[in-house]
C-alpha cells in the first residue's frame, strides 16, 4: 500500500536545521536524556507543550514549555476535550501534533535534540478537534462539534501540514458547538499497518472503522460496530494489531458503580469487527483511558473514578487477562489520573494526573506490575491539562 513516507523522511533527515527553541518559555538542564515525554496543557489563553527529559530509570525532569500558537478549550478541570490522541507523536518520533480546541486548529512540531520547534499551525477543518492520528506522512483530526468530521493532511517535505482535498468525512453527530462531551466521539487512530482509521463513538455506542485507500483517503462511509460495552472510549492496538477498547459503562449502567471494562476485537478485511474479548470488568469506574505499545504484551487503563491504574494481558490471540485484581497502581484521591502513554518497548508507563497536576512515571515489570518511578511536575492542578505523549 502507498503511503507518503517521504515527507517524514524528509524532515527526519535534517532539511530543517537543529536549532534553539526560540519559543521555549524555559528550558532546564535536565537529566542525561534517554527520552522525552510531552503533555498539552490546553489553556484557553494560549495552548501550550509542557516537555520532560525522560532518564534511563523512567524519572522525569522538566525541559521546557511550547506554545502551540493556538487556544485550549478548559470547558472543566478534568477531561475537558472528553478524548484520548490529543497529543501524539510521528512514528519515528521526530513530529509531534497537538489540537487546539479552542481556535479549531492543529498544531505540528519537530522534536529536536534541544526541544521543540514550532512548524506549523492550521485550521483542523471543522469545530473543535479533539483527537489527532499519524501515519507514513498522514495526519487526520476528529472534530467533534455540530456534525463533527474527520480531516486528512499530509505533511510535505517543507514542513508545512497540507489539507488533503477530498479526505473529509462528516460524522452526522447533530451536536452542538461547543459540544456536548458526553456524546461525542473520543479518539481517532490508525492501525498499526496504517490500513484503517478508526473512530470510537462513545456517545453512540458504537465503534467505526474506515478502511483507507492507497492514496490516503478513508472510504466514503465506515464500517460500523455496535461497541460490547458501553460506552466505548478510546482504544489502543496491541503488537499483533488487534483493537483493544476502554468502555466507561462495561456491561452495566454506563458510568454507574465499578461497571468499566476492555473487550478486544480482530479487524476484519472488510472492516467490521470480531470479538475476541467481551467486556472484561476492570472492577473499577471511569475506565476511558487505555495504553498499549509495540514491544508489549500488557496494556493499561486509566481509571478516573477510582484513582486507580489497571493492567490486562494480552496474548497471542487478543485475549484479555485482567491483573492485580483490577488495580496496578493506586493514586490519593482526587489525584485524577486520565490520558497515560507507554514507551514503544514496554518498559515504562506515564499517567497525567489531571487533578493532582503531575505526571506518575512507572517502570513495567516483566510481569506487568508497575513500579513507581516519581512523579513530574508543573502542571496547574485541576487546569483542564489533557493529552500526553512519550518517545
Amino acid at each position: 500500500m502507498f503511503r507518503s513516507t517521504m515527507n517524514i523522511t524528509a524532515l527526519s533527515l535534517g532539511i530543517f536545521a537543529a536549532s534553539a527553541p526560540g519559543d521555549a518559555m524555559a528550558h532546564g538542564a535536565g537529566v542525561h536524556r534517554h527520552g522525552q515525554v510531552f503533555v498539552m496543557t490546553n489553556a484557553g489563553d494560549g495552548n501550550a507543550v509542557v516537555a520532560y527529559d525522560r532518564a534511563a530509570d523512567g524519572s522525569l525532569a522538566y525541559a521546557g514549555t511550547y506554545a502551540t500558537g493556538g487556544l485550549g478549550a478548559p470547558s472543566r478541570p478534568i477531561n475537558p476535550l472528553g478524548s484520548q490522541g490529543s497529543l501524539v507523536l510521528s512514528e519515528d518520533g521526530k513530529l509531534l501534533f497537538a489540537v487546539n480546541a479552542g481556535s479549531n486548529e492543529v498544531s505540528m512540531f519537530r522534536v529536536g535534540p534541544h526541544g521543540l520547534t514550532l512548524l506549523d499551525v492550521v485550521d483542523s477543518g471543522g469545530d473543535f478537534p479533539v483527537s489527532v492520528a499519524s501515519h507514513g506522512g498522514l495526519v487526520y483530526v476528529l472534530n467533534v462539534g455540530g456534525d463533527g468530521n474527520i480531516a486528512g493532511f499530509e505533511v510535505d517535505p517543507c514542513g508545512e501540514l497540507v489539507p488533503m482535498n477530498g479526505s473529509v468525512r462528516d460524522l452526522g453527530l447533530g451536536g452542538t458547538i461547543p459540544p456536548s462531551l458526553g456524546a461525542t466521539p473520543g479518539q481517532i487512530g490508525f492501525s498499526p499497518d496504517g490500513e484503517v482509521l478508526v473512530v470510537a463513538g462513545k456517545g453512540s455506542n458504537q465503534i467505526h472503522v474506515f478502511p483507507v485507500s492507497g492514496r490516503g483517503f478513508p472510504s466514503d462511509a465506515p464500517v460500523t460496530t455496535i461497541s460490547r460495552g458501553l460506552v466505548p472510549f478510546d482504544f489502543a492496538f496491541d503488537r499483533r494489531g488487534h483493537l483493544l477498547v476502554a468502555e466507561v459503562g462495561g456491561d452495566g449502567v454506563p458510568a454507574t458503580g465499578d461497571t468499566s471494562a476492555v473487550s478486544s476485537y480482530g479487524i476484519r478485511a472488510d472492516g467490521s469487527l470480531a470479538v475476541i474479548s467481551d467486556t472484561v470488568d476492570t472492577f473499577q469506574r471511569a475506565t476511558c483511558w487505555i495504553a498499549g505499545a509495540p514491544g508489549s504484551r500488557y496494556v493499561f487503563t486509566a481509571n478516573t473514578g477510582g484513582d486507580t491504574v489497571s493492567g490486562l494481558q494480552v496474548d497471542a490471540r487478543g485475549a484479555l487477562t485482567l491483573l492485580d485484581g483490577g488495580v496496578s497502581a493506586s493514586f490519593p484521591a482526587g489525584t485524577a489520573p486520565i490520558d497515560l502513554t507507554m514507551t514503544r518497548d514496554g518498559r515504562f508507563l506515564y499517567t497525567l494526573n489531571a487533578g493532582a497536576g503531575t505526571i506518575a512515571a512507572f517502570q513495567v515489570s516483566r510481569d506487568g506490575s508497575l513500579l513507581p518511578r516519581g512523579e513530574g511536575g508543573g502542571l496547574v492542578p485541576g487546569g483542564g491539562a489533557q493529552g500526553i505523549a512519550v518517545r
